[in-house]
């Protein structure tokens, strides 16, 4: 059962890149401000959905409450970037071939969900630390560079320390629930 569980674990870490599948694909030259935007949003949604599973289904109180941090910051992100739309003049739109990622995390979440106590907390903290990791790469690498209105590069620029401390705090909780 063991291996099984590693196993699946490390289905988790191939599919949260794939959530920035279009990123790494993508240079910095061919996305545009309504394209950002739209991979934003879907992203952020999806570790929304992400953390309120955490909130549901966590066995333990850290990983409810990494989750509920989780959540209430992405909510707010989330709510910024439709201000940034209006603020750009510009329509949010989500590129064709984002739903490859959004079948993706589909699959993801119905594994996350399929595990339970010690198993969907180990499961949910992996997650969040491979999520986190490649948001920000493709904000820095990717989105950033692409930008060309400046409150949406100025919000990417002072979001990363905010992803940078949820990756902080996945981390930690991962190394608490694997010295369990």
């Amino acid at each position: 059962m063991r291996q099984l569980t590693t196993f699946k674990f490390n289905i988790t870490r191939i599919m949260v890149p794939l959530a920035f599948a279009v990123c790494a694909l993508a240079s910095p030259t061919t996305l545009t401000d309504d394209n950002i935007l739209g991979i934003y949003l879907q992203v952020n949604s999806f570790d929304i959905e992400t953390a309120l599973a955490g909130q549901a289904h966590g066995d333990s109180e850290a990983v409810r409450k990494v989750a509920s941090h989780v959540t209430a910051d992405h909510l707010a992100v989330r709510q910024q970037a439709y201000e940034l739309a209006a603020q750009c003049k510009v329509p949010i739109v989500l590129p064709a071939d984002r739903s490859t990622a959004a079948a993706e995390h589909s699959k993801m979440m119905t594994h996350l969900l399929s595990l339970s106590g010690a198993a969907f907390d180990k499961a949910y903290a992996e997650h969040e630390v491979s999520f986190h990791r490649a948001a920000i790469d493709a904000v820095r690498n990717v989105l950033l560079p692409a930008a060309t209105c400046q409150p949406l590069k100025t919000h990417l620029n002072e979001v990363l320390p905010a992803f940078q401390h949820h990756l902080e705090e996945a981390e930690a909780l991962k190394r608490t629930l694997d010295s369990r």
